[in-house]
């Protein structure tokens, strides 16, 4: 790690302090301002609280710097990604420079922006962005960060890929324990290179909370040696994602004041349905009028619109929803008309994936009622989308490529996870992902085996007979992660196990975009 002085002089950083986005209604005026005062009160009585200043390297930071794609553009535009970093409420001069390709020298991220987060049971601290622009697709790029003019960190990253670009991804759930079965996947993951990983529910358990994410997410995923003990040091070099699930918005403010993490520390497309602050299909903040400013103003524009999102990588389009929240109903008709328009939307993409918490169809016999989400399964047929990925059951199980048909179609809200939606199945069983590679119908991967230490009805992998008729493959005695390889028209898919054994694979092929053979 780089750690000697740079020569040339560097941008100021540009502290931001959000306006708070819809704040929560409060009776009059004066309510407004006397809760305002007693939240600055709060802030400076406990500055005594906050970590004192590093010496150097790690010591900088209570959170060491990762990558997130941020409120993207579309992959035609000027290709960008943010780096974010925490430390203590310490004022300090920051900035960022990268290098892409040895000609071209270090230069200038742009200006460098934070929020301080001030919430219960937590120390003041700062979370620290830095959009690193004019990115060119698919290459490789070093950035560094420095502070008061020296350099404490540098690492590498991978630009998003464009159309043309073949890429590797990884897509797993129900991971963030501190187990040892998440550290030995993170560490298989860090081994097979991906170019972006996709955790798609329950990052972080049991609540999504501040503590959980300092103990069960970042030691894990950024830590500085790789081994099957340790986990990896993936976010500062490779771009994750996430999505909701029933961890990640557990409780209330006013149970667990430092919860809603997902939002302070995640920074995500905001081009889902226009969702706002206590209204309809968002799970409330609950707590006291001065907890809902804390964390909205922490925040900022995050919650709840990033509860939903979409993104374009290479060839393909990727729609991640929020499945698992109580208050969220999915045959909305607002919410049914954003997202297929979203996947309509996305006609040029040669792959269409999904990103879908609870698994519409399940064999697990824990959880064997998760029926909700498929209300809009037949969207998903209607525009084309080839690919599923749930969590929620801690397994990994493929279906059949299939055809749903509800019978009768629920009318009115569909919100608790297993409301039951009976209906016909069409099933293509003539796809074997070998000789016959263009299934008839979507394929949904239940892959949420990622970490928990508690695995899902392990004895079913070898009883088939306890499979329900659209499960093809069932694995649930072990951990694992599903690698993507998107290389044009051919996909092909593995699932690995935490010791690095493919425990299923199989292919899938296009004659053109969009189109099957």
């Amino acid at each position: 790690m780089d750690v000697c002085p740079v020569g040339k002089p560097f941008p100021l950083m540009q502290p931001r302090r959000p306006a708070i986005l819809e704040a929560p209604k409060v009776e009059s005026v004066c309510m407004v301002l006397n809760i305002r005062i007693i939240l600055v009160l709060l802030v400076f009585s406990s500055a005594a609280l906050t970590i004192g200043p590093g010496t150097a390297c790690a010591g900088d930071f209570l959170v060491q710097p990762y990558l997130q794609l941020g409120d993207a553009p579309k992959p035609e535009n000027p290709e960008s990604m943010e780096l974010l970093w925490h430390t203590g409420d310490i004022d300090a001069r920051w900035s960022v420079e990268i290098r892409q390709g040895d000609p071209s020298g270090w230069r200038s991220a742009g200006p460098v922006t934070w929020v301080t987060v001030a919430v219960e049971t937590i120390e003041l601290h700062r979370v620290y962005r830095a959009r690193m622009t004019g990115l060119r697709p698919g290459e490789r790029f070093r950035y560094r960060v420095l502070k008061d003019g020296q350099s404490v960190f540098d690492s590498t990253g991978m630009a998003r890929k464009d159309f043309g670009q073949s890429y590797r991804c990884v897509v797993m759930g129900d991971c963030g324990t501190n187990s040892p079965g998440q550290k030995a996947v993170a560490f298989q993951i860090h081994q097979s290179s991906p170019d972006f990983v996709l955790i798609n529910g329950d990052i972080v358990y049991n609540d999504g909370r501040i503590s959980e994410y300092r103990s069960n997410y970042f030691p894990i995923y950024n830590a500085d040696q790789p081994s099957p003990v340790n986990g990896a040091p993936l976010i500062r070099s490779t771009l994750f994602l996430g999505g909701l699930g029933a961890h990640d918005n557990g409780k209330p403010l006013n149970v667990h004041p430092d919860g809603f993490g997902y939002y302070l520390y995640w920074s995500q497309p905001l081009n889902g349905p226009p969702l706002r602050v206590g209204g309809p299909n968002t799970f409330p903040l609950g707590g006291s009028s001065s907890q809902q400013i804390g964390i909205l103003a922490a925040t900022e524009d995050r919650y709840p619109r990033m509860a939903n999102f979409s993104f374009d990588y290479g060839n393909t389009h990727w729609t991640i929803l929020d499945t698992q929240n109580r208050y969220l109903d999915w045959n909305d008709p607002e919410m049914r008309r954003w997202l297929r328009e979203d996947l309509d939307a996305a006609k040029d993409a040669t792959w269409k994936f999904v990103s879908c918490y609870l698994p519409p169809f399940n064999s697990s016999t824990r959880f064997p009622r998760t029926e909700k989400m498929r209300i809009v399964a037949d969207i998903f047929q209607e525009t084309g989308v080839d690919i599923v990925f749930s969590g929620y059951a801690h397994s990994y199980q493929r279906c059949f490529p299939l055809r749903f048909t509800a019978e009768p179609r629920p009318l009115g809200p569909v919100t608790f996870q297993g409301h039951e939606i009976p209906g016909e199945y069409q099933l293509d069983r003539r796809f074997d992902g070998v000789t016959s590679t263009t299934p008839d119908g979507v394929i949904y991967l239940v892959t949420g085996a990622g970490g928990n230490e508690q695995l899902h009805s392990p004895e079913q992998t070898a009883a088939p007979l306890t499979w329900k008729i659209f499960t093809h493959t069932y694995v649930a005695d072990t951990h694992s992660f599903t690698l993507l390889d998107v290389n044009g028209s051919q996909l092909k898919v593995r699932q690995v196990d935490k010791t690095g054994e493919v425990v299923d694979q199989f292919t899938m092929t296009k004659t053109k975009s969009g189109d099957s053979l």
